[in-house]
């Protein structure tokens, strides 16, 4: 997804490609039922475009074919470990249909988009990290941002026929002025970030794709007001603090504790 920051891919047997992890990341494997190690994290390090490391009892190098016929073969259920929580996908509103586009105006947040299609067939899933040269496009955005595509593709983005129920289920998100062309935006919240989604949802399967645009909050999102505070004679917030650093005593190394138990299960 990614040609400057190395991603793992993880695809099912069919070679359908079911999400990515930033190197480094983890793979959570959950194990059938009746199996009392119920599931395990592994951290997995990237080696080249179809191979990974998973670590466990030592580290094995996998092709991403031989991982997945592994994981069917045993009935084991294998997702990302770092996933968005409550993640809610909901249409545009009126005034933001310039985030749903190459927006290049002076100040926007815009980190780049992810453009994207379901292939001719509909059932495939294939998307390209374009960033920007801002200086957002860090580690830690790209560990949200495909924890990002996961929620999206378990709905709005899970093959071209969900995107087209979703869009036809949200009236009110079809985008004006498009010559009678079906195009939808949505959008989608993290604590730090927005996600814009616009879907070409064409009937036919060759002509549908999607784009994912990634901002931070702070360009198009109006903080509230700060108010001042009131003149009572009062030290303010600010002096309050500047006195409290200067009062403030040195820290003491705190005594070395007992390290934390590895409570990960073993993967046999």
């Amino acid at each position: 997804m990614d040609a400057n920051n190395k991603t793992i891919q993880f695809i099912d047997s069919e070679y359908k490609e079911l999400f990515h992890i930033p190197d480094g990341g983890s793979v959570k494997i959950t194990f059938p039922p009746g199996d009392l190690r119920g599931f395990a994290v592994r951290e997995c390090s990237y080696v080249d475009e179809t191979h990974f490391q998973i670590k466990g009892n030592g580290s094995d190098t996998c092709h991403i074919c031989q991982f997945a016929e592994l994981m069917e073969r045993l009935g084991n259920r294998y997702e990302p470990a770092f996933q968005l929580r409550n993640a809610e996908i909901v249409p545009f509103k009126a005034g933001e249909e310039k985030y749903l586009t190459y927006n290049r105006e002076a100040g926007n947040t815009c980190i780049g988009h992810i453009a994207g299609s379901f292939g001719q067939q509909g059932d495939r899933y294939h998307g390209s990290w374009s960033g920007r040269d801002n200086g957002r496009d860090t580690s830690e955005f790209h560990t949200e941002l495909h924890g990002a595509v996961y929620a999206l593709r378990q709905g709005l983005l899970k093959d071209h026929g969900a995107m087209l129920a979703f869009c036809q289920a949200h009236p009110e998100a079809r985008l004006p002025g498009r010559d009678g062309h079906e195009h939808y935006g949505f959008k989608m919240d993290t604590d730090a970030r927005r996600y814009y989604v616009f879907c070409a949802a064409e009937a036919e399967a060759r002509d549908s794709r999607f784009i994912i645009y990634a901002y931070d909050k702070p360009a198009h999102i109006l903080e509230k007001t700060r108010l001042p505070e009131p003149d009572d004679g009062k030290p303010s917030v600010m002096e309050r603090i500047k006195a409290a650093n200067k009062e403030q005593k040195p820290l003491v190394a705190p005594k070395p504790g007992l390290g934390k138990k590895n409570a990960e299960r073993e993967l046999r």
